[in-house]
């Protein structure tokens, strides 16, 4: 589904910008800020793999032009104390991972194949389905933009990094838009259909992530606590507990204060 691919960059730049205004609070209309100079800042990311490490599909144009938008973006947003590169490749599996040594941030062709069957069994709308994909992917690279994060700017981290980083991308993407609130909710369905196809040989309670069931949860409920007064059809059966959704308001202002503060230091402009 290469189309995704393309339109996740393009999502990814917009999602940036809005990134920038929440750290901000600048107007919402006020997306285009010149960069200020932070002397932490020493590095870029770049599109490509990183020197060393040779990818095993070459990227086509299109993907590498939707990258550098995302890598353009991201440097005027982000300090970095080094190169961090951004590309996409065949992984021999459904994958996405920041790997330290190598600075990079890789999402695997795999992994689009592995969303875009999952949404099937909800979907048979191409449409639909591939809008569900682009919105998954969007939660993949600004996980994998958290961990990157984490490292380079050895943030703490006191619960479970992945759930950390889970936080991140979905506060990134609840920018106050209901496009970005429904592309939050497309996300979490992923994890509510993957829990559905896990066995108990797949429930690792030694595994660094929190099963797919947790995860559908809670990132519902930052959505839902995102805005209480507008997201109740998010609380019943097929959605939150009242149990957890009255505590939801407070774990979104938690989860947004913290990475904002953390990440305040190196924020460009």
């Amino acid at each position: 589904m290469r189309k995704a691919v393309i339109s996740l960059f393009a999502y990814s730049f917009v999602a940036v910008a809005v990134f920038t205004v929440q750290t901000h609070a600048q107007p919402a209309g006020n997306t285009k800020a010149p960069a200020k100079a932070n002397p932490l800042d020493k590095g870029d990311f770049k599109v490509g793999f990183p020197p060393g490490f040779p990818g095993k599909k070459p990227m086509n144009a299109d993907d590498k032009a939707g990258l550098q938008g995302i890598a353009d973006s991201l440097n005027g947003v982000i300090a970095l104390p080094k190169n961090v590169y951004l590309n996409v490749d065949q992984c021999g599996e459904a994958n996405a991972f920041y790997e330290s040594e190598s600075s990079q941030i890789k999402i695997c062709y795999e992994l689009l194949d592995q969303f875009e069957d999952e949404f099937k069994t909800i979907t048979k709308d191409p449409v639909k389905v591939e809008n569900m994909v682009e919105d998954t992917l969007v939660q993949t690279l600004f996980h994998e933009l958290g961990h990157c994060l984490i490292d380079v700017w050895d943030l703490p981290a006191t619960g479970r990094e992945e759930d950390a980083v889970d936080q991140l991308a979905t506060v990134i993407m609840l920018d106050g838009t209901p496009s970005g609130q429904a592309s939050a909710i497309n996300a979490a369905l992923e994890f509510k259909i993957a829990s559905e196809n896990e066995t108990k040989d797949d429930m690792l309670f030694w595994d660094e992530h929190s099963f797919s069931a947790t995860r559908f949860y809670d990132m519902l409920c930052l959505v839902y606590g995102s805005n209480p007064q507008k997201n109740g059809r998010l609380v019943g059966a097929n959605g939150l507990p009242q149990e957890r959704a009255e505590r939801c308001d407070t774990e979104y202002k938690r989860a947004n204060h913290a990475w904002l503060k953390l990440l305040s230091p190196y924020i460009l402009n």
